[in-house]
């Protein structure tokens, strides 16, 4: 069964949003796992609204939520 795992990434705004990745976010912040797509935007939403991470990115920075596909084992 695919499980996904919600990713918050801090991006610089000068990074295009198509182009915010992993790999070109300026941080990472992974959530829990969530067995579709939908329940990993809801739980991204849900992280944002339970942290500080908005007033906390200052100019130049913006936030985006992805989910991760991953294969579970067993």
């Amino acid at each position: 069964m695919d499980m996904f795992t919600t990713l918050i990434l801090v991006c610089a705004t000068a990074m295009p949003q198509r182009d915010c990745n992993r790999d070109t976010a300026v941080d990472v912040v992974a959530g829990p796992a969530a067995p579709s797509p939908l329940g990993c935007g809801f739980t991204g939403q849900a992280m944002l609204a339970g942290t500080a991470l908005g007033p906390e990115l200052g100019e130049g920075r913006y936030l985006k939520v992805v989910c991760d596909r991953r294969q579970e084992k067993g």
